[in-house]
């Protein structure tokens, strides 16, 4: 009666809340989820979701089919892990999870030093936020900024990535007054975000609600405003410049993360060292001390 394709697919459901959204997640068609689920309900002879306006809503025996299969998801996750754990080849695929603008602005020349001096691995990237799928087994590697990271994974803590102001040379020249700059950046329902009120910045409103550093950086070097930026992004980009002169403050903790039972594993313990290293070599850059960077500050 039961396979793991079906549990799968009424486990997408839930978390999705559509039936749609489950065959996105699943890279399958909106048909074959809708099968699968009403095959599964006419053999358990009931219903295991309801329609309501905010989707697919489990019912009770829904429920109780999603607890189990939750649980057996994570025992056959914890299964692998414990396989992979034992793993000392240096050859194979290592999954790694980050932001794009992590690895766009960062992480790009490591990880090909790393290929250089391992040609036998090869990485597959997924450039997403989310921690959840490094405990699935859907990612061995996580690369985070992070103050509070899950206390289910382990990892390093490679240093606090101090921030500043950006802006480029011509928007400044152009907005010489302060009530006439506007930012980049979040929008939180208010008119004036903490983040603003605690800025250098106070009187300039949120113009462009971005919540991407990538996105932010490209609309800045454009002249479309001024954003908050990681400094290892925003000293690395001859289009922008500080504003004031200098001043830096705390951001989030760069964390490279991994689960208790793979950490262990060759490939794994070979690109988590690798990249510790690494970092800690740009560790100016990333507390925003970078030397030759203090020629493009500027006061305003």
């Amino acid at each position: 009666m039961s396979d793991w394709d079906n549990l799968q697919t009424i486990l997408a459901i839930r978390r999705c809340g559509s039936i749609g959204g489950a065959a996105r997640a699943m890279r399958i068609n909106y048909s074959t989820v809708n099968r699968r689920l009403a095959a599964y309900e006419e053999a358990l002879g009931s219903k295991l979701f309801e329609r309501s306006a905010k989707g697919q809503v489990c019912t009770l025996s829904g429920m109780r089919i999603c607890d189990a299969a939750e649980r057996m998801e994570e025992t056959l996750a914890e299964a692998e892990r414990s396989v992979i754990g034992s793993d000392a080849n240096m050859e194979g695929e290592l999954r790694i999870t980050l932001s794009a603008s992590l690895f766009q602005t960062l992480m790009a020349p490591i990880f090909s030093a790393f290929t250089k001096c391992h040609p036998d691995i090869g990485l597959t990237l997924n450039f997403t936020s989310d921690l959840s799928n490094l405990g699935k087994r859907e990612a061995d590697i996580a690369f985070r900024f992070s103050n509070n990271p899950p206390e289910s994974l382990v990892g390093v803590r490679i240093t606090n990535c101090a921030q500043s102001i950006y802006a480029s040379r011509e928007y400044i020249d152009a907005n010489p007054d302060p009530k006439s700059r506007h930012w980049i950046g979040r929008k939180d329902g208010t008119r004036q975000p903490a983040w603003v009120r605690n800025s250098s910045e106070p009187v300039a409103e949120i113009k462009h609600n971005v919540l991407d550093n990538s996105a932010k950086q490209h609309m800045a070097v454009h002249g479309m405003g001024m954003t908050i930026l990681p400094c290892f992004m925003g000293d690395k980009d001859p289009g922008l410049i500080r504003m004031p002169s200098a001043t830096v403050f705390p951001g989030r903790d760069l964390w490279i993360l991994t689960h208790e039972d793979i950490r262990k594993t060759a490939k794994v313990r070979a690109l988590l060292e690798f990249s510790r290293e690494q970092l800690k070599a740009k560790s100016d850059l990333l507390g925003g001390f970078l030397p030759e960077t203090s020629a493009r500050y500027r006061e305003v």
